[in-house]
């Protein structure tokens, strides 16, 4: 029964929406006002005809005429909402014929004292519902007008016309009862589509959040959920419980299953690996996909013993899954990893650990299951297969492989274990999408040292310049001692460039201070080239060539120099520290400037704002785009001032191109974490509205979901301040931060901008697919909480295709402009301009 009544509320909002123009139902609060129209028409076409014949029965056939003639003025409503795309029309008509039937009723059936007096609440009312307060009060005045009216026409000789009914008393009756009911009623079907759309808005929510936390191809957890429930674990052990193990799996030669049977054939592979492990795990239990092949296991309140127990029934049930659909000769197989937490670790630790177990597993044989610590033997069967398994020649030179796995002096790894590491670092940064930095450090004129102190004074100073180095890297991190006075560092997991370069000024920041060799000291330089992963054309031994060339190059400039490698000429020593100084030259010497990215109407295709991006015409070094700068910027303070030059200059342009005759459109101004802190941002950002005449509704700030969370209550005071002087706000990056839907409800907003990782997954041809769902779901979720929608980096017809299907409001990407001067705006803005009004002449 439920579900019958479920359909039957389905099919008649279904209905009532053939009336309703298709911008309105984008907006939550015009589909709803518009949907009430049409109740409110459904109702009196149902109640009317029911009231006529109980007035013609009274005796009363004229009343019964003109109810009718009401109720048919009512039901053009709907037609003209249809017709005209106008609510406010359709409201309107609806609402004068209301107020003239019942002041027409009250007038003819005794003024005031009437049965149909109390009828004329209905129109203000009904105006609440239809076109909220100022609808509302303008109609409660007419009623209220009309009853004094009414009244007071017999004080000034104007008598009302004598009582047409018969019986009264029965007409009190209906009336009373029929205004309960109609209010009752009313009510009933505003609270159905109110709630209908709720619904539909807890469903877009709980997409969200499932598809938040799960991976998009095996089902499984995502990395970060996966970690989040890892460290509510760790905190259970914190605090008592029994201590947890983890497992990281990896599917062996994974590569090779996609370049032989292709890359469906390697999905296909994930989601049965996926499968077969959570049909073997307990409820407890954790598991996810950590990145690519490899997949990460808790298993909480489990001892070491038991986990690897458990790991080798996992690795049996993997040895015996058939492919069939694929081939009769795929067999797949997995190595494990196995460490315990240990208190006082972080999680990360221990995920290393069962990383260096994995490393273990997989390099002494794979098909097998290792814990952190276990030393393996290789059986001549299994060195034979793991010989034959990793075919590819190595390309490396021979003395890379004639030294033990750990370097005897400073206690470092070894050469012979460099490549394994590299490749397994090199495969996690393609899977994760983040860079390796290879570090060469060079100990510079160590030939002195050891001709001034002697060779064991020389060792010693090398145990210690490991110790040291050693020291500023991460647990992940890998070191090796590549041999004489060179080493080589692994950084994996990196989010940029930058973080390569600070590990090694923090190095080289350890090498101030000099270093002991029994009683004599020795001060120690060194020279460190970068080289970074992915890059095109980059394999094991170019990236290795590149870090070379790139110490080379720092050995040229200098001690302690750090230099990273490019196919360009070389750059000054310590390109960080030359931008930090040259960067407080930036602004006074007037090297800044912005350009602006078009964002368009998806609707019309016209172009409705810019956003304004800074960048760096730096005299010797040329263009340097604002991921090489901001961060410096951010560091020193200078994102305050250089921050408060863009609002202004943007500001500026924008007034400029409303001068010159263009047409007003918005534009967007980033605002840093910084800035949102600075106490007077309100106050800065109110002048220069004023000073540079910009309307301050073309001004439209956008600021990043993750700096919105600190510290809510300031940030929404200052923002709800800004608003109601007419400035815009924008959710900047929406999606990848915190991601918290609650302080969606929290913070004044006006626009989500839909981060780019969501767009990219569009226009694969597939509308059900989970990226494509979770795009759709925050539009919709975005619309009913009643924000715009702006796409970022649209750069295909089949992304936009998507975008339009599910209603986005604006986009901007290359597939419409790139980063333009203020002049090719201009330019756009013209030829947009005339165009429209080569068509109003076509239409006149």
């Amino acid at each position: 029964m439920k579900n019958i009544g479920s359909r039957l509320i389905d099919r008649y909002i279904t209905a009532i929406h053939w009336f309703i123009p298709a911008e309105a139902q984008q907006n939550a609060a015009q589909l709803t006002r518009a949907q009430n129209v049409v109740n409110a028409v459904l109702l009196s076409a149902l109640s009317g005809p029911f009231y006529s014949l109980a007035y013609y029965l009274l005796g009363f056939p004229t009343a019964a005429q003109e109810i009718l003639a009401c109720c048919a003025f009512m039901f053009i409503a709907p037609f003209l909402l249809r017709a005209t795309r106008s609510i406010a029309i359709a409201r309107e008509v609806f609402l004068c014929a209301v107020f003239f039937n019942f002041t027409w009723l009250t007038f003819n059936l005794g003024g005031v004292n009437a049965p149909t007096a109390g009828w004329l609440i209905t129109a203000p009312v009904v105006a609440m519902f239809l076109g909220g307060v100022a609808t509302a009060v303008f109609w409660l005045a007419m009623s209220c007008g009309a009853v004094a009216a009414i009244y007071t026409l017999p004080m000034v000789g104007i008598a009302l016309p004598p009582h047409p009914v018969k019986d009264m008393d029965l007409l009190y009756l209906l009336c009373d009862l029929g205004l309960y009911l109609v209010i009752v009623v009313f009510v009933l079907l505003f609270e159905l589509t109110k709630t209908k759309g709720f619904i539909k808005l807890e469903q877009a929510l709980n997409v969200i959040n499932e598809l938040a936390i799960r991976d998009e191809l095996t089902g499984s957890h995502n990395r970060r959920h996966l970690i989040g429930l890892i460290e509510q674990e760790r905190e259970r052990v914190v605090k008592g419980a029994q201590a947890f193990c983890v497992c990281l799996l990896d599917i062996d030669f994974f590569k090779r299953i996609n370049d032989t049977y292709g890359h469906a054939a390697g999905d296909a592979v994930l989601r049965s690996f996926a499968v077969t492990v959570q049909k073997q795990i307990r409820e407890s239990d954790a598991f996810g996909r950590y990145g690519g092949e490899e997949f990460l296991l808790m298993l909480p309140e489990t001892t070491l013993e038991d986990a690897m127990q458990f790991a080798e029934r996992v690795r049996m049930g993997i040895e015996r899954l058939v492919f069939r659909d694929i081939s009769s000769d795929l067999k797949v197989s997995v190595s494990i990893g196995v460490a315990q937490f240990r208190l006082g670790e972080t999680i990360g630790q221990t995920v290393t650990r069962a990383d260096e177990a994995l490393y273990t597993a997989k390099s002494s044989g794979r098909n097998r299951v290792i814990n952190y610590g276990q030393t393996v033997e290789m059986t001549r069967e299994q060195a034979e297969a793991q010989a034959e398994a990793e075919s590819a020649p190595s390309l490396l030179p021979l003395e890379l492989t004639d030294t033990s796995q750990c370097d005897p002096l400073t206690g470092l790894l070894g050469r012979r274990v460099l490549r394994d590491r590299l490749n397994h670092a090199m495969s996690r940064s393609i899977r994760n999408e983040r860079l390796v930095g290879l570090m060469l450090l060079n100990v510079n004129k160590f030939k002195d040292i050891n001709e001034a102190l002697g060779y064991e004074a020389g060792d010693a100073i090398l145990a210690q310049i490991a110790a040291n180095v050693r020291d500023c890297l991460r647990d992940s991190d890998t070191v090796v001692r590549w041999g004489g006075d060179e080493f080589i560092v692994i950084l994996e997991d990196l989010a940029q460039l930058g973080d390569a370069q600070q590990v090694a000024e923090k190095i080289l920041d350890r090498f101030a201070l000099p270093l002991r060799a029994g009683e004599r000291e020795s001060f120690v330089s060194l020279s460190v080239g970068i080289a970074t992963f992915p890059a095109p054309g980059c394999d094991i031994d170019t990236l290795l060539k590149r870090a070379d060339t790139a110490m080379t190059r720092a050995k040229m400039w200098g001690e302690n120099s750090v230099q990273v490698y490019s196919s360009d000429a070389p750059l000054p020593p310590s390109e960080r520290l030359i931008l930090k100084n040259h960067l407080r030259e930036a602004l006074a010497q007037d090297q800044l400037l912005l350009e602006y990215q078009p964002q368009v109407d998806i609707a019309s295709r016209r172009i409705v704002g810019v956003e304004a991006l800074i960048r760096w015409n730096h005299p010797q070094y040329g263009r340097i785009e604002p991921g090489r700068f901001i961060t410096l910027a951010e560091e020193t303070g200078l994102i305050v001032p250089i921050g408060e030059w863009v609002l202004r200059s943007a500001c500026a342009q924008n007034r400029a191109w409303r001068d010159a005759g263009l047409p007003a459109l918005k534009t967007a101004v980033n605002l840093s974490a910084r800035q949102l802190k600075h106490p007077e941002l309100v106050d800065r950002v109110l002048e220069i509205i004023g000073e540079t005449g910009i309307a301050p509704s073309c001004l439209d700030l956008e600021i990043t979901e993750g700096i919105l969370i600190d510290n809510m209550e300031m940030n929404r005071q200052g923002l709800q301040t800004l608003r109601q002087a007419g400035v815009q706000v924008s959710i900047d990056d929406f999606g990848t931060g915190y991601s918290s839907l609650g302080y969606l409800t929290e913070l004044p907003a006006d626009i989500l901008k839909m981060d780019r990782s969501f767009v990219t997954r569009l226009g694969q041809g597939e509308p059900g697919a989970r990226g494509y769902a979770l795009a759709e779901s925050i539009i919709h979720m975005a619309h009913r909480l009643q924000l715009a929608v702006i796409a970022e980096a649209v750069e295909t017809e089949e992304q936009l295709a998507d975008l339009t299907a599910m209603g986005c409001d604006y986009a901007q990407g290359y597939y419409f402009h790139r980063p333009l001067a203020a002049d090719k705006v201009a330019e756009l803005l013209r030829q947009q301009a005339a165009a429209d009004q080569g068509q109003a002449l076509q239409v006149a």
